[in-house]
């Protein structure tokens, strides 16, 4: 035994080069950088507001969830940021219904259905509207009642949180 550890030592003179073992250093950094990504992805920006809209204020306590993105800016109303219709031809519409919207909510709402009955993806027809804070309520209202008639009956507004 006293044998064995001489030998050690006597090689451990010889070389005078020092091993690094990194391993465990390698082991440490991987486990950082998985919580780091989990921590990042759980407190990610779930929703991208738009350059040219001012969102109006609220106190709401509520998480924004995701949905069907629906934009309605001063001069267009954009789906998933696909222009749909121009702000300015809504009056010519009679009734509360938008045609042209509903035509693209209920393309979404058919793709959705057929993802649900392909692989069991939930469809929860949640929809946020994102509208400027200036923005005519008649105009909130068509486009809130042509989603509620496409089979998106989850409306969420979405609004900058004010700090209480």
């Amino acid at each position: 035994m006293i044998s064995k550890i001489k030998k050690r030592k006597r090689s451990m003179k010889r070389s005078k080069e020092v091993r690094l073992q990194l391993t465990s250093m390698m082991d440490m950094f991987t486990i950082i950088l998985v919580f780091l990504l989990k921590t990042y992805s759980t407190q990610g920006q779930l929703i991208n507001p738009s350059d040219d809209l001012t969102l109006p204020t609220s106190i709401t306590q509520q998480a924004p969830q995701l949905g069907l993105d629906v934009t309605i800016s001063s001069d267009w109303i954009l789906v998933n940021g696909k222009a749909v219709e121009k702000t300015a031809n809504i009056n010519k519409f009679d009734g509360y219904i938008i045609p042209s919207l509903r035509k693209e909510l209920n393309n979404y709402a058919q793709k959705a259905e057929e993802m649900q009955a392909r692989y069991g993806a939930e469809y929860s027809g949640k929809v946020t509207i994102q509208g400027d804070k200036n923005l005519p309520y008649k105009l909130l209202i068509k486009v809130m009642a042509t989603c509620g008639q496409s089979n998106f009956p989850n409306l969420r507004l979405v609004v900058y949180q004010k700090e209480v």
